[in-house]
């Protein structure tokens, strides 16, 4: 049996959201390591396979480690909301083998040729990369604008009926810009129109989308949720359960995304910290924007919690604290980004984020050094841009580094 204990807090809920007893009484859930499951008899079968019973057929289709981590996510992300009803926030959640495989399964369930998304500038460039060249293969178009202004959403959404989402990343990848999920799901619910919202940055601790009206969220769970880089993964949560039941659900079965138990597990562990770090995270990120907007080498630090940020009231709005990524420019460009690199000592120099040590990537020369200059400054990818995700050392230990690198 789940338990059943009204937990007053998010660490609690963290902990011991979504585990349930098995037959040996494993104090963890179990790797479920099998690709089928077995029926006693034809008649349980044929219950299953129509719907007539819970329970696992085959692993493409759902597991046991990976249902655990989906009730621990559906806890966390629901976590004092309540539905119109007064009643808990009933939400659906669907677990991927990688955040692209659980955007994949959202956009290919929910739009049809001839549909079109609105979005904005500066998204993860995997999601750009589906938006801007595999969806227009199969007929649906994405509109980019800023939809950090309200006036120019709405404009959009009166000017093309073939607006069917509004795709939101907040805080952004990799500018850390953010838009106002209360505004913006207002106007997506005076013309009928589904949202959906990438969270990794934020994780459901600092900021809850689906209080706000959001249809769909989304998280690389490799990040923030499992906090250690030990598995890749991603999630698709849903607050209409027929829809995500029904197509979203045979969307998911037929795409084939579907994680392996080992990194469900591996989940499952990370996110029983997930508070206690992202306060550690977030605690050093705030000292280290600080250090960094004063230091004569840095042309501007990328940082919601600085107060002259200017999403920094939007952030304030709907996040419990700004978080733990930022970016900056350096005054020396290209060149520049590649000498600070190449100084770290203590901070890790590699692409991803969300694991307990400093991660600093430099997208001119590393994730975005495919792209032409001009292409990436439209999205606010300069040459000397850094982004980094600030890890859990010592504050005192993460500045030093940095410190010596930009000498």
């Amino acid at each position: 049996m789940e338990k059943k204990v009204d937990l007053k807090g998010f660490g609690s809920v963290a902990i011991h959201a979504g585990h349930q007893k098995e037959s040996n009484q494993a104090h963890l859930v179990p790797i479920y390591a099998s690709s089928t499951f077995v029926f006693d008899d034809a008649e349980q079968g044929m219950r299953r396979f129509s719907g007539k019973e819970d329970g696992f057929i085959y692993s493409r289709w759902g597991n046991p480690t990976a249902a655990e981590a989906e009730r621990k996510i559906t806890a966390m992300e629901s976590f004092g909301i309540q539905d119109e009803n007064g009643n808990p926030l009933p939400l659906k959640a669907l677990m991927h083998a990688s955040g692209m495989a659980a955007i994949t399964t959202l956009l290919l369930a929910t739009l049809k040729p001839g549909d079109k998304v609105l979005t904005h500038f500066s998204l993860y460039g995997g999601t750009e990369e589906i938006l801007q060249n595999v969806l227009p293969e199969l007929g649906i178009e994405s509109i980019i604008t800023d939809l950090r202004d309200p006036q120019k959403a709405e404009d959009m959404l009166k000017a093309d009926p073939a607006i069917k989402m509004l795709y939101l990343e907040t805080p952004a990848n990799p500018t850390i810009q953010c838009v106002d999920l209360d505004e913006l799901c207002k106007l997506a619910r005076k013309h009928a129109k589904l949202v959906a919202c990438d969270n990794t940055f934020a994780t459901p601790y600092l900021q809850q989308p689906f209080k706000y009206g959001v249809d769909f969220v989304v998280h690389s769970t490799t990040k923030f949720l499992n906090g250690h880089g030990t598995a890749i993964g991603g999630v698709l949560l849903g607050k209409d359960l027929e829809r995500m039941n029904g197509k979203v659900y045979k969307m998911y079965k037929t795409l084939g995304g579907t994680p392996n138990p080992f990194d469900t597990f591996m989940l499952i562990n990370g996110m029983k910290t997930l508070e206690v770090r992202m306060d550690r995270h977030c605690s050093n990120a705030m000292q280290v924007a600080k250090f960094l907007d004063t230091h004569a080498a840095i042309a501007m630090v990328n940082y919601n919690g600085l107060e002259h940020h200017p999403d920094h009231k939007i952030a304030m709005k709907q996040m419990k604290h700004p978080g733990a990524m930022m970016s900056f420019e350096l005054k020396n460009g290209f060149d520049g980004g590649v000498a600070f690199m190449n100084k770290l000592r203590m901070c890790t120099r590699t692409v991803s984020l969300g694991t307990c040590d400093t991660l600093i990537c430099h997208p001119a020369s590393m994730t975005h050094y495919s792209v032409p200059a001009e292409a990436r400054k439209k999205y606010g990818i300069s040459d000397g841009l850094i982004r980094m995700s600030v890890g859990m050392e010592n504050v005192e230990d993460i500045i030093a580094d940095l410190n010596q690198a930009l000498q």
